[in-house]
């Protein structure tokens, strides 16, 4: 399940660079997040199912920066951008923490909760 997610998610973010870096409609990014909410539900069931709570933490993570990001680019609302903005805070701390768990529990040996 991770590998076709943050696979999906690298080329929908790779998308979202070009759209912006070419001027884009952002109108795009927010039917593009429908597809990728799906995903991120996915994702919860399958790693909360697993017993796999911390990637199932993250899925909900991304869910949130996906349900958010609907209406700040359809609607294009700077309250939703603002929200979908803090949503992107907490999930890249959430991400970076993970990554420095599984680094220094696999690299090092020691034991910080995955």
């Amino acid at each position: 399940m991770a590998a076709t997610a943050f696979t999906a998610y690298g080329v929908h973010w790779f998308a979202l660079g070009i759209n912006k870096y070419v001027q884009g409609d952002p109108q795009v990014d927010g039917y593009m997040a429908i597809a990728f909410l799906w995903i991120s539900i996915t994702g919860a069931f399958v790693f909360f199912k697993a017993g796999d709570v911390p990637v199932g933490i993250l899925f909900v993570l991304l869910m949130l920066v996906y349900i958010s990001d609907i209406p700040a680019s359809l609607l294009k609302s700077a309250q939703w951008t603002r929200i979908k903005g803090f949503f992107h805070l907490v999930t890249g701390t959430w991400l970076m923490y993970l990554m420095f768990a599984a680094v220094t529990t696999f690299a090092l040996g020691m034991h910080l909760p995955l």
